[in-house]
């Protein structure tokens, strides 16, 4: 701990230690906001001014209140964001005195629930008429917006998030391959892809994903456009929002961003079966299957295969897709597949 920075008596000091935190555990700016929100909490919930007076009482009394939060109807994904925080916070601090908290000792693990094996992947008649929408938008307004968010939505299908979509870096990027590179660097560097965390990934591509590609690049070349996101990032998000509301509320047809990951997934899973020689395979979430012993036993019978055999390909599927999703952790991505 000697010689590190501790103090958080005000928000210039809470930025900096929140910078050095991220850097002591590598990684990128959105854990830099996540650490400086729960160093906040620290100072006003616990009113110590220096982490050198940190102590495990504080730590549970926060825990308790992220949890008395959620049990009050709070996101519990936002109790997990905070719980990660302080475990990096007491791993940076480094004493022996301080214990990391484990979510589920408080009731706030996020493993699999009776939400997780809802099936959340957009139709594909959703995505065409958004898509479809967003062309008439264009045709009629000639805001190029939209033709942008339109291809952005079709990248999607590259396994990436919004963000990820609307700040990649197409025309820097060699196509001429089957996979994607997303770059880690910072935004400051004008490389960053966007990704979570800035960490890079390598996307596998299909032939289709990697037209998908080819047809986005063409058009910011066309327009002379560096990405598909117009304007700032918060100009091209509240774009891309405010479009999706007018669309819902125009047509009354249920279609979410994040529901292009959770569909590509479930294709993903099923493609990795069927690669293996086994047909018809799906995931426990398209299946929409709330036992998830009747639906291993069913995949089983489908496959003709022993229960630890099926396991162990199961979960060399779920960890090619949790990396082409860009999950630091199989465990989300089992939130996607069920």
């Amino acid at each position: 701990m000697s010689g590190k920075a501790l103090s958080i008596k005000n928000d210039y000091k809470i930025s900096f230690l929140a910078h050095e935190i991220t850097a002591f555990i590598g990684r990128g700016s959105s854990t830099t906001e996540k650490l400086a929100a729960t160093l906040r909490v620290i100072k006003e919930t616990i009113g110590i001014k220096t982490l050198k007076d940190l102590e495990q009482g504080h730590i549970i009394r926060i825990t308790e209140g992220l949890r008395h939060k959620a049990d009050s109807g709070k996101s519990l994904s936002n109790a997990n964001s905070y719980i990660s925080s302080l475990n990096n916070i007491i791993r940076y601090i480094g004493r022996d005195d301080l214990d990391s908290i484990k979510a589920s000792d408080y009731g706030l693990s996020r493993n699999i629930s009776e939400k997780d094996w809802v099936n959340k992947e957009n139709s594909r008649e959703a995505a065409f008429a958004f898509k479809a929408w967003l062309n008439e938008r264009y045709q009629k307004t000639n805001d190029l917006r939209c033709a942008a968010l339109r291809h952005a939505v079709n990248i999607q299908s590259v396994n990436l998030r919004l963000r990820e979509s609307l700040l990649v870096k197409l025309k820097d990027k060699d196509l001429s391959g089957n996979v994607l590179k997303i770059t880690d660097k910072p935004a400051r560097s004008g490389k960053w892809d966007g990704s979570k965390n800035t960490r890079a990934r390598d996307v596998r591509l299909n032939p289709e994903q990697k037209q998908a590609l080819i047809d986005a690049r063409d058009f910011l070349k066309l327009n002379g456009l560096k990405n598909l996101n117009i304007g700032t990032l918060k100009q091209g998000r509240d774009f891309a929002n405010n479009a999706l509301k007018a669309f819902r509320k125009e047509t009354g047809i249920l279609f979410h961003f994040h529901g292009e990951r959770h569909y590509k997934a479930h294709e993903a899973y099923s493609a990795a079966w069927n690669k293996k020689g086994f047909d018809g395979v799906e995931c426990r979430a398209r299946l929409e299957a709330p036992d998830k012993k009747t639906w291993t036993a069913a995949m089983m019978d489908k496959t003709g295969l022993s229960l630890k055999e099926f396991r162990s390909i199961d979960k060399e599927i779920r960890q090619e897709i949790s990396r082409d999703l860009g999950h630091e952790r199989i465990g989300i991505t089992n939130r996607y597949l069920g």
